[in-house]
């Protein structure tokens, strides 16, 4: 943060013409939402701090512009995906391999192997996985989900004749994704499915909500 703020205050006179430095793009694209908001209060005071001696036009003109950098390289993601076809299949893969923190998985039915180890790689690098699927579907072929608890991975599962149906992640508590997509073979090779992907904050604090209520809800496998 102080890094990004010096940045930019270094470089009041220049207009920014040519974006930004990639070390402090990167920077910016690494923060949280509630960071984010951070960085915009502490450069809205160093604009209050400049204007003595910048000048208030020259001063407002720096912030719209730092404003305006911060929300093109702030991290942002809206994708729509279908199958059949591998396209699904390879941005969930894509997704899971970019946790670092938290992985918060709600789905019916995980037995494509692929997604499987992409799970488990998550788990042994140290991000925290929870899981939550339904209790009849763990019992298909293929499924990965005992294998999942005997790898120290959290899983809970519902106790009901009716299906615990959701099909949806969170990534580190920002990147969402959910749709009709099961986590199979049949799924990925020949079904009409679809995804969405979104870093919405709000989306992402209601799928976040939904997910805490139903791991409280439900039972450990």
């Amino acid at each position: 943060m102080d890094q990004i703020v010096k940045y930019f205050t270094d470089n009041f006179d220049q207009p920014f013409v040519n974006g930004m430095k990639k070390e402090v793009a990167g920077l910016i694209n690494a923060l949280s939402r509630e960071e984010i908001g951070e960085l915009r209060y502490r450069l809205f005071n160093e604009a209050r701090r400049l204007e003595v001696t910048k000048g208030g036009q020259q001063a407002l003109f720096w912030l719209q512009n730092c404003f305006d950098l911060i929300g093109q390289y702030k991290f942002s993601m809206h994708k729509v995906y279908f199958s059949p076809g591998t396209d699904i299949l390879e941005s969930i893969s894509g997704l899971l391999k970019q946790a670092k923190e938290s992985l918060d998985i709600c789905v019916f039915t995980i037995t494509d192997e692929r997604l499987a180890n992409d799970i488990m790689h998550c788990h042994q690098k140290g991000v925290r996985v929870r899981i939550i699927t339904d209790d009849n579907k763990m019992f298909d072929h293929g499924s990965a989900i005992k294998g999942f608890k005997n790898a120290g991975i959290q899983v809970k599962i519902d106790h009901s004749r009716y299906h615990m149906h959701h099909k949806f992640g969170i990534i580190d508590s920002r990147i969402v994704f959910t749709g009709s997509f099961n986590w199979t073979y049949t799924a990925t090779n020949h079904n009409q499915e679809n995804l969405l992907v979104t870093t919405n904050y709000d989306i992402n604090k209601q799928y976040k909500e939904q997910f805490d209520l139903l791991w409280n809800q439900m039972f450990k496998l």
